[in-house]
């Protein structure tokens, strides 16, 4: 029965992270056969030359142009006749035993390039010979010439021709210096076995050779370890290489037959007290941990790329002894990580106290509403290291929810069951204290978000380097979003607060709406800011579902309206310094039209009840205010407090005005909050 090579070849698939293991299993083919040989070690040598065609500068390396063909030359036992009819025969076991080779490595080099032509001059049969032949999809072995040759030396060459796979093809424009250091990783089990030959590449616009074995230099074998997973040993080799250019994490890699496997592994994703370096006599470096064992040599791939292994045991655990997988990954990792831990112990401790120390400053710093963690540092040893901010968050947020929840159920079960004694009386008073400490990281939360609001408000006021001062809209913004109302803002999305607490409570808040958009009257005016209260008689007229007053419905009971003024500007000037205007004209026009208006209805259609004994207030908010426009309001009437702002009073209309600066507005704002701010930033 015959297999054709066409069919051997398309069973291989190679994926984008395969771009080198043809030339992977060329330099395993070579050392194989140095191994076979009668060669001195120090004189065993493999050249790689590399020729390439066309660069591809946007999808690999700048001016790198993509692989076209690889010739391997080495000077190990070469084609003889038994190597030679083990690559005429598939699946061959010859060197299964000894190399765990499954015979199946020069297909791998047919799914990537078109052909094959091999040159071998090697002795056998007390004289030395010449064997040539070419090797392709189509027409197999073909172009065979045997002979004896008159060069006295062992001399094998393998040429890979026209790369032409396209799911590698543009991955191969790399550097032949990334090229040396991924054969010095694939090769690292013969370098540690003391089998490592001497392997030169050569790039065609290269002059001097890299050197694969000098970069093993960079290495410090540190130790090896050893450890069992259900009657299945494991071997680890642990080397360690100094910080420098851009490397930052540990790595594993897993190895079958001599080299390694797939994808080096972060060692952080399986235990993340390795999420740093090391630190060794003032010296950081990062670890390379190799796992060899014969149970990964036996479950691997035929095309040596991937393991068999599962990531995890399956919910049956019997799938696994039914497929012969009695260990999966998860097992070998977590194996893998208690040795590490108990190996590298001081490193362990020094990332844990480091990592609390982190997640301690984010949320003195950052995240208050955890306060009441820092209490019990336990809570912070489920937490991984080396954490973004947003995953600390979302790591913290999953703990303090999991805790407060716990202390809610405990008093909801004590209140339910209503079992009292002198013990569960002190049981209780215990979790409401717990509760308390969580409920008062919310308030410190929402303090924590006020102290950056007015930080804000005050870099606001300040002139940028042009002396040019933030738009009237931008401060609008800040306290309340122009163009919207309380039905479109949520409590949390507005920063009345600055101005008085107790604009929180109305019932209709309105920003720079016209006032026939609010209400029924025909008016172009958009005052800045409008607030409307609402008395608990008769039927609700603004019907709002997202409002915070105390009451339900009712006339309005009062109506405050706002005005702010750009900073770095005295309002009304228009160009010129005119002093001679009272501040109620910037806003008494409001007013008035609310006043003195036959059909008051609000926006909805229904009667609205504003008259000159409603209460209402108007609230100016200026920039600077001129000592001669303040002598001129004084004069007709304003009064001024000990507090710097200036108010007047109409009391036939039950109106009251106040006028105050944007930097006594936020001093005001600091004044109220000061007492929080000094608790909540002392620790």
């Amino acid at each position: 029965m015959e297999t054709p090579v066409k069919n051997l070849v398309d069973a291989v698939e190679l994926t984008s992270d395969d771009a080198l293991l043809p030339l992977f299993e060329c330099v395993v083919n070579s050392i194989i056969s140095l191994k076979q040989s009668n060669v001195k070690k120090e004189e065993r040598k493999i050249l790689i030359q590399i020729f390439r065609g066309k660069p591809l500068g946007e999808l690999g390396f700048e001016n790198i142009g993509i692989i076209s063909n690889i010739k391997i030359t080495d000077n190990g036992t070469g084609f003889n006749d038994k190597n030679y009819k083990s690559f005429n025969t598939p699946l061959s076991q010859l060197h299964k035993e000894n190399f765990g080779c499954k015979g199946l490595g020069r297909f791998t080099w047919l799914a990537a390039f078109q052909k094959i032509h091999i040159r071998s001059n090697y002795f056998e049969h007390n004289k030395w010979k010449y064997r040539e032949f070419k090797f392709d999809t189509d027409d197999e072995i073909y172009d065979v010439t045997e002979k004896d040759s008159d060069l006295k030396k062992n001399e094998t060459i393998v040429e890979l021709i026209n790369c032409n796979n396209p799911e590698i093809l543009d991955k191969t424009a790399i550097d032949v210096k990334f090229i040396a250091y991924e054969i010095m990783r694939h090769c690292f089990i013969f370098y540690l076995n003391g089998d490592l030959p001497i392997i030169e590449l050569l790039d065609e616009n290269m002059g001097d050779p890299e050197i694969v074995n000098k970069l093993y230099n960079i290495f410090a074998r540190k130790r090896e370890r050893s450890f069992s997973i259900k009657n299945n040993e494991f071997k680890i080799y642990i080397m360690r290489t100094i910080k420098e250019g851009n490397r930052r994490h540990n790595y594993i890699h897993y190895c079958a037959n001599s080299r390694v496997v797939g994808r080096k592994k972060k060692l952080n994703r399986i235990n993340s007290l390795f999420s740093y370096p090391l630190t060794e006599e003032g010296q950081e470096y990062y670890l390379d941990i190799y796992v060899v064992s014969e149970f990964l040599n036996k479950n691997i791939y035929s095309s040596r790329n991937v393991f068999k292994i599962p990531s995890e045991p399956p919910e049956n655990e019997n799938f696994l002894i039914d497929k012969g997988f009695i260990i999966s990954f998860q097992d070998i990792e977590k194996q893998l990580s208690a040795t590490l831990e108990e190996l590298f112990d001081t490193h362990a401790k020094e990332t844990r106290d480091k990592n609390i120390e982190e997640i301690k400053q984010y949320i003195v710093s950052k995240a208050p509403r955890y306060r009441s963690l820092l209490r019990n540092k336990e809570y912070f040893n489920t937490i991984p290291y080396g954490l973004s901010d947003e995953k600390k968050e979302e790591h913290l947020y999953k703990i303090a929810f999991d805790a407060r929840k716990k202390v809610e159920d405990k008093i909801g079960k004590f209140i339910s069951e209503k079992k009292i004694d002198k013990n569960s009386i002190e049981s209780i008073k215990n979790d409401i204290k717990i509760k308390t400490a969580y409920d008062s990281d919310s308030l410190a939360d929402y303090i924590f978000k006020r102290k950056g609001t007015i930080d804000l408000f005050d870099r606001y006021l300040e002139a940028d380097e042009k002396g040019e001062y933030k738009l009237e809209s931008d401060l609008h913004n800040l306290i309340f979003p122009m163009g919207f109302t309380i039905d479109d803002v949520d409590y949390d999305m507005h920063n009345l607060w600055l101005i008085d607490e107790r604009f929180a409570t109305y019932k209709y808040i309105a920003s720079d709406k016209p006032l026939s958009s609010i209400s029924q009257k025909k008016s172009k005016i958009e005052p800045d800011l409008i607030l409307a209260d609402e008395s608990p008689q008769p039927p609700q007229i603004f019907d709002n579902r997202l409002s915070y007053g105390i009451t339900s419905g009712g006339e309005i009971n009062s109506l405050v309206i706002f005005e702010f003024k750009r900073p770095g500007e005295t309002a009304h000037q228009k160009g010129k310094k005119d002093y001679r205007w009272e501040f109620s004209d910037l806003i008494g026009k409001y007013f008035d039209d609310f006043l003195y208006s036959s059909d008051k209805k609000d926006h909805k259609g229904k009667s609205l009840r504003i008259d000159t004994m409603t209460p209402k207030f108007g609230y100016v908010i200026l920039d600077v205010i001129p000592r001669e426009l303040e002598d001129f309001n004084i004069g007709r009437g304003w009064g001024k407090t000990p507090f710097g702002s200036f108010f007047k009073m109409w009391g036939n209309l039950n109106l009251h005005i106040e006028v105050l600066t944007f930097s006594k507005l936020i001093e005001f704002a600091k004044m109220r909050h000061n007492p929080f701010f000094d608790k909540l930033f002392a620790v």
